[in-house]
């Protein structure tokens, strides 16, 4: 268990350098990602996990699709 939680916590630290060079580097591209990119990839996100439980919900309960 410990080598699982050590792994991911050596992959996030990782992960945070990644980003922070990143912004570092193209600070625009960063405000963009941060303030456009995450919220559309969130919605994309809830969209389909809802999609995903509604409509064979749907079908099992008769729905008509056109």
């Amino acid at each position: 268990m410990t080598a699982i939680l050590e792994s991911l916590h050596k992959f996030e630290r990782g992960f945070d350098e990644r980003v922070q060079r990143f912004a570092l580097y193209h600070p625009c591209l960063a405000l963009f990602a941060a303030f456009a990119g995450i919220p559309i990839f969130l919605l994309g996100a809830v969209a389909v996990c809802t999609a995903l439980i509604t409509l064979p919900l749907a079908l099992i309960f008769g729905f008509p699709f056109i």
